[in-house]
């Protein structure tokens, strides 16, 4: 999902849902921006008060122009692709992952027309529903303990950010504001959340932070979507869309110094897709990102998810990519496990599933003057089956 809603894909593309071309006010685009394609039945529903002329009307979430980048690569990428997930009805996406027990939390319309959040063992067969209501729970994230999950939720009429434990019990509501709260982030210290909510003044997605200690106190850290905390503390990474011409994302970092944002830095972007939904690797010296293609979702109206969007790595020092996918189906958000692997979301069993591949960045050459490069490997599918 990029996430399942108006607003995201997963976002999340969700991307998910988890998108890919910024949401600005009508008087800065000079252009309008093309609709997204969201899940059925899974709007959000807008909040009584809200004035709808103050609300994003419409978000793009897959590109704006066909890719026409050519990307060099030296073999076929996916290695070690592991699926988690098995859902023939209904979707499985969101996912984020507690390595210290490899237990995953995800989202899931399996057993509802609804999305609900479940656990699952990364190598088990067992669900564990951990949210049963009539409204979208989506986006959970597990606290660095693993003892609870903040996910979002519209049950309250519109979007805010929730928490409960991982036993199911102390259910609270973290924001209850008339504006959209969405893409919860866990500082490493577990003391703070970060989130993304449509700003009803400026008219764009910015990110703040919420104490759970004080949770009235909130902080504005910049314009942006799905922040994503570094494992130091020290960094968030984020999207943000240009202001003029395409109006794509790009994946940027920013420097926390004592609570404020301080050399906003792009390091990923791409001329002709969006680069989305950016996690950081366990050592916090990569980030994984989702690119997506205007071009497929231009072609098919009625399409969920793009056909066509794949997962890159950037080395932070070096500013060097690394494709992970070779576009045989498309593959969104990420999340980075301790052990190395990423698990993402993919529909290329036919329905969205959570799916993993060992994120293998191959050695570079001293000679650094190609600025693409891929990791070289043998595809190596394996599967855990919930029949096991």
């Amino acid at each position: 999902m990029l996430f399942r809603g108006s607003m995201f894909v997963l976002l999340s593309v969700t991307l998910w849902a988890g998108l890919c071309v910024g949401c600005t006010a009508e008087n800065r685009s000079p252009e309008p921006m093309p609709e997204a394609s969201v899940q059925e039945n899974s709007t959000p529903t807008p909040a009584p008060d809200a004035d709808p002329a103050r609300r994003p009307s419409r978000v793009a979430l897959f590109g704006d122009r066909p890719d026409q980048e050519k990307v060099p690569f030296e073999n076929r990428l996916i290695t070690n692709l592991c699926q988690h997930s098995f859902t023939i009805e209904g979707l499985d996406f969101d996912p984020d992952i507690f390595s210290a027990e490899n237990v995953l939390v995800f989202a899931s319309t399996r057993n509802a027309e609804r999305p609900d959040v479940y656990l699952k063992r990364t190598d088990g067969t067992t669900l564990t529903q951990l949210t049963s209501d009539p409204a979208d729970d989506i986006q959970p994230r597990f606290s660095p303990d693993g003892e609870r999950v903040v996910f979002c939720s519209n049950r309250g009429g519109n979007w805010d950010i929730w928490s409960v434990r991982r036993h199911g019990t102390e259910l609270t509501q973290l924001t209850n504001d008339p504006a959209d709260e969405v893409a919860p982030s866990w500082s490493p210290d577990g003391s703070t959340v970060a989130y993304t909510v449509w700003g009803r003044r400026s008219h764009q997605w910015e990110i703040w932070t919420l104490s759970l200690e004080h949770p009235g106190a909130r902080r504005f850290l910049a314009y942006g979507m799905f922040p994503a905390w570094s494992p130091d503390g020290k960094r968030i990474a984020f999207q943000r869309s240009r202001e003029r011409g395409s109006r794509l994302f790009s994946v940027w970092t920013l420097d926390l110094e004592d609570g404020e944002a301080r050399r906003p830095t792009e390091i990923a972007h791409n001329d002709a897709a969006a680069c989305i939904a950016p996690a950081w690797s366990p050592d916090g010296s990569m980030i994984v990102y989702c690119t997506v293609q205007r071009e497929t979702h231009e072609a098919e109206t009625d399409a969920k998810t793009p056909r066509h969007a794949d997962l890159w790595v950037v080395e932070l020092n070096s500013g060097l990519r690394v494709k992970l996918t070779d576009g045989s189906g498309a593959a969104f958000n990420p999340v980075w496990a301790s052990d190395g692997r990423i698990f993402f979301v993919s529909p290329r069993s036919g329905t969205e599933n959570i799916w993993s591949l060992a994120a293998t960045v191959g050695q570079y050459p001293d000679d650094r003057s190609q600025a693409t490069r891929v990791s070289q490997a043998k595809t190596n599918v394996s599967v855990v089956s919930e029949e096991d």
